[in-house]
């Protein structure tokens, strides 16, 4: 998979690169609900949006070396929001087991994995019946 798009693609779009230590899973769940909440996102889908990051984050963090690191970029689009977590370290990749890919299944409307990233979104079912305004 490559890589987020570049920053000027979505002016909107958010990026954090963190240590690759399940400590800083708590940071980027804080991180992510915090998005969805400013947008209107519902505590269940809150819920489901930290609980997709953790299964990603925290299988990224047990396959990588003690100085890897991850960058987690997040876009919200019209009700959708969108979480790529990536290996910011070369030689670094995501395997899912059946478990967390499950899970990722479950909580959220669609899931790409590619060799060193994860990419999830889940749409807010209120947002995404709103009308448009822009």
């Amino acid at each position: 998979m490559e890589p987020p798009e570049a920053p000027t693609s979505n002016p909107d779009r958010i990026e954090i690169t963190v240590p690759l230590r399940v400590e800083f899973a708590s940071t980027l769940r804080t991180l992510v609900a915090a998005i969805g909440s400013d947008a209107g996102f519902s505590v269940d889908e809150l819920d489901d949006l930290r609980l997709a990051l953790s299964e990603v984050f925290s299988v990224l963090a047990d396959t990588a070396p003690t100085d890897g690191r991850a960058r987690v970029s997040c876009s919200l689009t019209h009700g959708e929001l969108s979480v790529t977590v990536a290996a910011d370290t070369p030689g670094v990749s995501i395997v899912l087991d059946d478990l967390a890919t499950s899970i990722l299944e479950s909580v959220t409307d669609a899931v790409t994995v590619g060799a060193a990233a994860v990419t999830f979104s889940k749409r807010s079912a209120e947002l995404a019946e709103a009308p448009r305004t822009s």
